[in-house]
C-alpha cells in the first residue's frame, strides 16, 4: 500500500509518497476519513493520481488550486499528468 497526500476537500487527485503498479492500493486521509482508491496506470513517486472523477473539459485541482483542465475524461486511479490535463486559461 502507498500513502497519497490529500490536502483540500476540493482536490480530486493525491501526490504519491511511492510509486505504484496497476493493481497497487493508494490511501489518503479526506477530512478524517480513510479512503482507498486502486492504481489503474503505473505511477512514478511524487506524481499525481486521481482520486475523483473529471470529466473532459473539467477543473483539476491540487492543493485547493486549479491546475489544469482535463484533456479527456480522467476517473480515479489513473495517473493525471500532462498526458491528460492541458494549462488552464489565464485572464
Amino acid at each position: 500500500m502507498v500513502n497519497g497526500m490529500f490536502i483540500d476537500p476540493k482536490d480530486c487527485v493525491v501526490t504519491l509518497g511511492g510509486a505504484v503498479q496497476p493493481g497497487d492500493t493508494v490511501q489518503y486521509t479526506d477530512g478524517g476519513v480513510t479512503c482507498e482508491v486502486t492504481a489503474l496506470d503505473a505511477i512514478p513517486v511524487y506524481h499525481k493520481m486521481a482520486v475523483k472523477a473529471v470529466p473532459k473539459g473539467g477543473r483539476v485541482i491540487k492543493y485547493g488550486e486549479l491546475i489544469g483542465i482535463a484533456s479527456q475524461d480522467i476517473v480515479p486511479g489513473q495517473h493525471v499528468h500532462t498526458h491528460n490535463i492541458e494549462e488552464p486559461e489565464r485572464g
